[in-house]
């Protein structure tokens, strides 16, 4: 169950399209959403400012002194982005749980913090809907991905355009890994509530065989269970394009609202290192991502 979404506000553009997200993951869910901006303390934010090791003199107060006010504009800029978005949208406020299955949204900031306040509410929290770092608001620049591999929750990522919807068909991309089988589960939710499901396998090694054919069938037999009717679809990998390219290729064509994935299928180190489809995805991706390690 899907009844608390955490959505962080930078204070930035990128508030629209992640706001957006996170309205259409909670939409069908009747969730509650809970917008919340970390307003960094000039320690902290000048520990990821770009150039600032490089100021001496004179220089470096002056620095500081944008820090604090590149801090105050961007709290006041996701309070207002917040407001605005609720009037817009006719989001009831709640301040307290209640029994209800339209959305309502509360607003939550914390002063002089740092990205470990984030990173606890994301824990609480159901489900995570983020925007791709831009690095405006002087969070580290690893947060996605620290978030992904170490809040335990599922993460939606939101494209650069704001989504409308996120059930009419949903693009599962499959593989037989624990992270798959995790994302899956936690996408539940969003799925039963889909027009069109589709599970797709790309074939790593070579063509598809049989014993791929009757695991896939069998995912989509269990499926049912829960009223999620899904087509399954197995695919050779094209050995000349990555698989990220090839799964954003697929959602592309089916006009997909959002894509299903797990996180992180080999060492985290390894997937930073030589890239991989998961931080593929991570840096690029046309429709929602849904993922979870």
């Amino acid at each position: 169950m899907i009844k608390s979404i955490f959505v962080p506000a930078s204070g930035s553009p990128t508030d629209t399209s992640v706001f957006a997200t996170a309205l259409a993951a909670a939409r069908p869910l009747g969730a509650h959403l809970d917008f919340y901006h970390v307003r960094l303390s000039t320690t902290a934010a000048a520990a990821w400012a770009p150039h600032l090791d490089f100021c001496v003199g004179a220089a470096l107060p002056k620095e500081l002194e944008f820090l604090e006010t590149r801090g105050r504009q961007l709290a006041a800029n996701a309070a207002e982005h917040f407001e605005l978005f609720c009037r817009e949208h006719r989001i009831d406020r709640r301040e307290s749980p209640e029994a209800c299955d339209t959305v309502s949204a509360r607003w939550l900031e914390d002063k002089d913090g740092t990205g470990d306040q984030l990173v606890s509410h994301a824990r609480h929290s159901d489900l995570i809907v983020m925007g791709r770092p831009r690095h405006v608001d002087y969070m580290p620049m690893m947060l996605l991905e620290d978030l992904l591999v170490g809040c335990g929750r599922p993460i939606i990522i939101a494209p650069e355009s704001p989504p409308k919807a996120l059930t009419g068909t949903i693009l599962v991309g499959w593989k037989e890994t624990p992270e798959s089988a995790r994302a899956l589960g936690a996408a539940y939710p969003l799925l039963e509530k889909a027009k069109q499901v589709v599970l797709l396998n790309i074939a790593e090694e070579g063509s598809a065989n049989a014993s791929d054919h009757k695991s896939l069938a069998h995912l989509a037999q269990q499926l049912r269970w829960h009223g999620i009717a899904a087509e399954p679809r197995l695919i050779p990998h094209r050995s000349k394009e990555e698989l990220a390219r090839q799964l954003r290729g697929v959602a592309a064509e089916l006009n997909a609202d959002l894509l299903v994935v797990g996180g992180f299928g080999h060492s985290r180190l390894r997937e930073l290192i030589f890239g991989g489809m998961t931080q593929s995805l991570l840096e690029s991706a046309g429709v929602p991502v849904f993922m979870m390690r």
